[in-house]
């Protein structure tokens, strides 16, 4: 084997390490419940989309490790003036790097530019984010502790090509919520991991999803 070979397959075993275990090249690291990864995040959005050309309507906050409690990447969805739909993945650790558009099937969503109201990403408000997850901390039963937000979601409902994926579907209606786990102690005295669907309402109160 050359070295050039045996490089090459070390490179590639090191990515695939860095993908699957929240490798941070340069160091770069946000915890997901923090103010500063929220708005690190907000700037390489806005880095990353054309505000001239395009609307964000989807933005999915994500950690790569189950109670890691980190943000990761972001994976956004936007909408041309053209009307084309494309999602894109933007890494908020190691490199920060924009990852390639894909184009989304109108079949599944198919914004008209002119209807979207899109989410404000020049004014992204970072700490509006860190106080509603402070607000779901503070509901968390007595004797538990916070462990981890494992995602945080803020969408507007767009319109599907096919009619029948827009059955109950409230287009247009923009939605909060993220996903919370805290340690909790068992009945036999070890401890385990509850986990809840938190949802926010149109005044920013946060309440656990009971449903």
């Amino acid at each position: 084997m050359t070295t050039k070979h045996f490089l090459s397959i070390l490179s590639g075993t090191f990515i695939a390490l860095c993908l699957t275990t929240s490798c941070h090249i340069d160091g770069t690291s946000y915890k997901a419940d923090s103010e500063e990864g929220y708005k690190e995040a907000g700037k390489l959005i806005l880095k990353a989309v054309d505000t001239n050309d395009s609307k964000v309507y989807y933005m999915k906050f994500e950690g790569s490790e189950q109670n890691g409690n980190n943000l990761d990447f972001v994976t956004i969805k936007v909408v041309t003036a053209t009307n084309m739909a494309y999602s894109q993945k933007i890494l908020l650790a190691g490199s920060q790097q924009a990852l390639p558009m894909e184009e989304i099937a109108h079949t599944f969503e198919a914004p008209v530019y002119a209807d979207v109201t899109g989410i404000n990403i020049k004014d992204f408000d970072a700490k509006k984010i860190a106080d509603q997850i402070q607000q779901a901390k503070n509901l968390i039963p007595e004797g538990s502790k916070f462990k981890a937000i494992y995602d945080y979601t803020i969408s507007e409902a767009v319109p599907a090509g096919n009619e029948a994926f827009n059955n109950g579907e409230e287009i247009g209606k923009q939605t909060t919520s993220f996903n919370l786990s805290f340690t909790m102690k068992q009945a036999d005295g070890s401890e385990g991991f509850g986990a809840v669907r938190c949802l926010v309402d149109d005044n920013g109160k946060v309440k656990f999803d009971m449903d």
